[in-house]
């Protein structure tokens, strides 16, 4: 539900790896972002979504998770251009909006440099970026298959306001994207309105009643990560790659042309 919700998220990981019966050898908690960096216990499994770790290299003891790939709008687009049904995709337009306050303005790049490797299966080749400070950001990434992306980054909405964001994938049969044509605002299933407010609630998943979306796909990232050990060594490298993928950004900014990733990454 995108209301208020006191459901626990450390519970509802629990709770959701208690149904599919696996239990973790190691002690673990879910930070969702209020556990400052210097109270991680190096003995606890910290999963942190990656946009948080300012830093490339993180401990061991530190995992940064991809939550958006939990989500099922994104799946579908990527089943999409895994089966072919628009082919061959020539180019992607993202945009992703935030308050600031959800999320920063390198937290969206992070995100939406993921997407664009994740969802075309291939990795980014070149950046040519221009941004304003911390409030927004245009980015054009060329990936490996020769796919073009636009990346939109803002963090000028009011406080409080829903992150509005919208990927579309254009080929030269069919086009698909994460929205409803022609919507710009994120819809919800039921509305109230009040004299003072609007409450908002879409339940997304069966078996996170309670969680908003962005929520939803925390946990599922997580429950993931704790149940397949041998993922968390990948997540790390993936985070370590799109943190120098935003610093190439910021580096074509400051020298205002296209930067190949060749030789740039460590």
């Amino acid at each position: 539900m995108d209301a208020n919700t006191t459901l626990d998220l450390n519970e509802a990981l629990a709770g959701l790896l208690r149904k599919c019966a696996a239990e973790p050898s190691e002690l673990w908690r879910l930070d969702d972002g209020r556990l400052a960096a210097r109270e991680r216990s190096p003995e606890v499994l910290t999963l942190v979504a990656g946009w948080r770790c300012p830093e490339a290299d993180l401990p061991e003891p530190v995992v940064p998770l991809l939550p958006w790939r939990s989500e099922r709008r994104f799946q579908e687009l990527r089943n999409l251009v895994q089966n072919q049904t628009v082919t061959p995709v020539l180019m992607f337009r993202f945009a992703c909006i935030t308050d600031g306050e959800t999320m920063p303005l390198e937290g969206a790049i992070y995100r939406e440099f993921d997407l664009a490797e994740w969802l075309g299966g291939a990795p980014i080749t070149s950046v040519y970026a221009s941004i304003d400070g911390s409030l927004a950001a245009n980015a054009i990434v060329r990936l490996a298959s020769g796919v073009v992306c636009s990346v939109e980054a803002a963090t000028t909405l009011p406080a409080g306001t829903p992150t509005h964001d919208r990927h579309e994938l254009i080929a030269r049969r069919g086009v698909a994207s994460d929205r409803v044509v022609d919507t710009q605002v994120p819809q919800s299933s039921v509305y109230l309105w009040s004299d003072s407010e609007t409450a908002r609630f879409t339940d997304t998943d069966a078996e996170l009643l309670g969680l908003d979306s962005d929520s939803v796909a925390l946990v599922r990232a997580a429950s993931e990560a704790l149940r397949r050990p041998q993922c968390r060594q990948e997540l790390r490298e993936e985070h370590r790659r799109l943190r120098q993928l935003v610093a190439l950004a910021y580096e074509s900014d400051r020298q205002r042309e296209r930067l190949d990733v060749a030789g740039r990454l460590s």
